[in-house]
């Protein structure tokens, strides 16, 4: 689980104390009675248009509803509490998305308005993060794509040169999706299938982390097919994910994005390192958390779970005998004194299950370690850690959902780089011994470094461009 920011903080406690105390009475107050929260005698107040803009974004309100002519069909009274009913439905809903139990209410709502507080409380609620912003922004461009009647494509193959009417159709949706340049149109020409559509299929391919292939094949053709409407009800499952976000990240944090298998060290939210990475597969994912790396490890023991043991190492020492005692396993006994070691090399695979009980299954640093030659310590419950690997090639998939669960770094060598040039200077020469040889050697950071592991499967680039990955966990079909 995400370790989620506080909720709402308001520039007052009295204020805060308020709007958590479900003692207070309701009040009792005619329609001429009330006060006007969100209009004054000259219109809709700044905050209201920051809070508008906010509920269409996330669909509390229709995109077309329009705070400065919303008069000519409602009175100014009506329209006040229709705001004031969308502001209450968006503030639960964030509240409930960063994990608080605090429900707003009109009389609370009031409160907070009279003690001049509304205006910071809706500033509060509006995401701050770069990403948010940006998320937005797409979300208006996808919004003026909805009046149209999106084309469906079915299975179909293009040549080169040929003409059709579908090939128009394409596009034009390529157009609109800023895949394809905006150029002059001809009606002859647009729908003759070119060189240029091709490389719009591809970018179009690239950014949704599919084949690029240039060809309309079934994945692409299903990533066409996804409306306007459903793009923004998808960007909007995003952004209501960095609500369990801090408000304010640090100015230095590494950032492992699952769904796109990348790890990003950011720093003033700039990627000053990038590497693709491996994680848990559908069955054993890796799980999303805030934590800190806190510690390495050169030439790292593996000590496998009793799942691996059973259901992989074990199996395959029956197929090739002698293959746990090749791949550097031991039996060892951690008691007291020395450690008690037996070989592996000549014991079946039921003799190697009688000493489990006494025994753990051990991999000695080397080539074939299952972490590689680093480990990186990072504090959470359920074993996960971010390793090195002696298999690069599985970094080349677009599906890199492969693991048990750890995180396994293309550019392990890469961070440790990153920690030594600033965390661990002292340790320079320690690391570099340490490196030559095959013993196990732990080095702890002066200053633990935040880790996100996230889970977000729609992004905005460094280009600006929208990036979409396949829901590999299934997370989003959850929210």
């Amino acid at each position: 689980m995400l370790i989620v920011c506080s909720l709402t903080q308001l520039a007052h406690a009295q204020v805060n104390a308020e709007i958590d105390d479900t003692r207070i009475p309701s009040e009792q107050m005619t329609g001429s009675q009330r006060t006007w929260l969100w209009f004054d005698d000259s219109g809709p107040k700044d905050f209201t248009l920051t809070m508008l803009a906010l509920s269409q974004d996330l669909g509390f309100a229709p995109h077309t509803f329009d705070a400065m002519n919303n008069e000519s069909v409602l009175s100014q009274s009506e329209s006040d509490e229709r705001y004031g009913e969308i502001f209450i439905e968006m503030f639960n809903e964030i509240s409930q998305h960063k994990g608080k139990d605090v429900r707003l209410t009109e009389e609370h709502l009031r409160k907070v308005s009279d003690a001049g507080q509304l205006a910071e409380m809706v500033d509060s609620i509006v995401p701050h993060h770069e990403q948010v912003k940006l998320l937005r922004t797409k979300i208006r461009q996808y919004q003026k794509l909805t009046p149209f009647i999106w084309p469906l494509f079915s299975n179909m193959s293009l040549s080169l040169g040929q003409r059709a009417p579908e090939v128009a159709k394409l596009r034009w949706m390529l157009t609109q999706l800023g895949d394809f340049p905006i150029k002059k149109s001809s009606g002859y020409r647009d729908a003759i299938f070119d060189v240029g559509l091709i490389n719009a299929i591809k970018h179009f391919q690239q950014r949704h982390g599919l084949s690029v292939t240039g060809t309309l094949n079934e994945k692409t053709l299903l990533a066409l097919n996804v409306s306007p409407s459903e793009r923004i009800e998808q960007i909007r499952l995003t952004i209501f994910s960095w609500f369990q976000l801090p408000s304010d990240l640090p100015w230095r944090y590494v950032w492992v994005n699952l769904a796109s298998f990348t790890l990003d060290v950011f720093e003033k939210d700039v990627s000053v390192l990038h590497m693709r990475v491996i994680v848990g597969k559908p069955l054993t994912p890796t799980p999303q958390m805030f934590t800190q790396l806190t510690q390495f490890t050169i030439n790292p023991t593996w000590t496998p779970p009793v799942s691996i043991i059973f259901d992989e190492l074990l199996p395959q020492n029956t197929i090739e005998p002698g293959y746990l005692a090749s791949r550097g396993f031991e039996l060892r006994k951690f008691v007291s004194g020395p450690t008690s070691v037996i070989d592996v090399g000549q014991l079946s695979g039921q003799q190697v299950i009688s000493y489990l009980s006494g025994y753990k299954l051990v991999q000695e640093p080397g080539h074939y370690n299952a972490l590689g030659k680093f480990r990186f310590s990072i504090p959470n419950t359920e074993a996960i850690y971010l390793h090195d690997t002696p298999v690069k090639s599985l970094f080349n998939g677009l599906d890199r959902a492969l693991s048990h669960g750890c995180v396994r770094l293309e550019n392990a060598p890469g961070l440790l780089k990153y920690l030594m040039a600033d965390q661990v200077k002292h340790h320079t020469s320690a690391i570099t011994a340490s490196l030559e040889h095959q013993r196990p050697r732990h080095f702890s950071l002066p200053e633990p470094l935040p880790v996100y592991l996230i889970y977000h499967t729609r992004w905005i680039d460094a280009n600006g461009v929208l990036q979409l990955r396949p829901d590999v966990y299934n997370l989003d079909k959850e929210m």
